[in-house]
């Protein structure tokens, strides 16, 4: 059994440094989901601010993130996978779905992710989209496999985007649907308890009121800054962490003085992306290139902090934080999650050369 969830309302750190932070070892060594603290979560709001205050709300949705980041990045990110499945339903013209899983997702009590990372790629010209889909009577007939798709389970959802000749569509997926079936994914070096698996379909019908948008060429502009805004929190999170670790056992003060990034200057640096976000946030509907662009620059910025943070930590630490199972090398390994989370920096900086 997990750590017991608080049986009354609490904020997002409070939750995080009560429920979540007995479960961090499990979590990351045994590969353990957390699911009533995600639920919990859903309760203290952190899902819900994005999709009740729309782009405004980004900012305060990562904070969240964060928050739950600096205590463990798994569950960091399957904060970020539930909330960008409420974004896109908080985003569609599909108002009978809308009314149906909106207020569920942004609750918690409906679980789910967002099957995008392939079709983010194809739209960036990187790639394929991997599902097929068929025109059936009253909806869709879809077929094909996403390697991995994230903070899944027998009654969860998620999104995923599927060609429907010359053009494409994105629908929400059921993992309880006939024909689709999770296949277990090779080890990660992090991250195992995020329900991270392989999805496969054959011939899973999608009907037309589970359709997020008939045109994905379309939508996928309008959703994909806060797609990647939102990606935010995790790297925040673990540029924190790596600040928190460096205090608390990395060095003596006098030694933390002359190290060439310090936690202090770790934090200054996450509080300058902060407000980068909460301005990129104002902009995040413009489906314009440019725009995404320039939140791509603060999701790569974002990234580096964390990777760097990762580094400083481990070298306060010293041998100390090369052990296997100390706080310094878990940070490390959640950190450079945040680097190859679609769009991977790699992604990110085909994206900027292409212009």
């Amino acid at each position: 059994m997990g750590a017991a969830v608080l049986d009354h309302p609490v904020d997002v750190a409070t939750l995080a440094a009560t429920a979540l932070c007995p479960l961090t070892r499990r979590i990351d060594e045994d590969g353990y989901y957390p699911e009533d603290v995600l639920r919990a979560l859903g309760e203290a709001g952190a899902y819900g601010q994005h999709v009740a205050d729309g782009p405004l709300g980004l900012a305060g949705a990562a904070e969240d993130m964060m928050r739950v980041g600096e205590v463990c990045g798994s569950t960091a990110f399957c904060v970020w996978c539930q909330d960008a499945l409420g974004w896109y339903l908080a985003a569609s013209d599909n108002t009978v779905l809308r009314a149906r899983l909106l207020r569920q997702v942004a609750s918690g009590a409906q679980l789910g992710g967002t099957g995008l990372s392939n079709p983010m790629k194809a739209f960036a010209g990187l790639g394929d989209i991997a599902l097929k889909g068929e025109r059936v009577r009253g909806g869709w007939r879809v077929r094909g496999r996403l390697p991995w798709v994230s903070n899944l389970g027998p009654d969860h959802l998620f999104a995923g985007i599927f060609t429907t000749g010359a053009r494409a569509a994105m629908a929400v997926f059921s993992c309880a649907q006939d024909g689709l079936k999770l296949t277990d994914c090779a080890p990660f070096i992090a991250l195992e308890g995020t329900r991270t698996f392989g999805v496969q379909m054959r011939d899973v019908f999608v009907p037309d009121d589970m359709v997020l948008a008939e045109d994905a060429a379309v939508f996928v502009p309008k959703i994909r800054q806060g797609f990647v805004l939102l990606q935010m929190g995790m790297a925040l999170g673990a540029a924190h962490a790596a600040a928190h670790w460096m205090r608390r056992d990395g060095a003596t003060q006098t030694a933390l003085a002359v190290l060439p990034l310090g936690p202090d200057e770790i934090d200054a640096r996450a509080a300058l992306l902060q407000a980068r976000l909460a301005e990129r946030a104002r902009e995040a509907l413009d489906p314009a290139r440019p725009a995404f662009l320039e939140t791509l620059r603060l999701r790569l910025d974002g990234s580096q902090l964390a990777l760097a943070a990762a580094q400083a930590s481990l070298i306060a630490h010293g041998a100390r934080g090369y052990l296997k199972g100390s706080n310094a090398e878990r940070v490390q390994r959640e950190a450079h999650f945040a680097a190859i989370v679609s769009p991977s920096v790699k992604h990110i900086l085909t994206e900027l050369h292409q212009g």
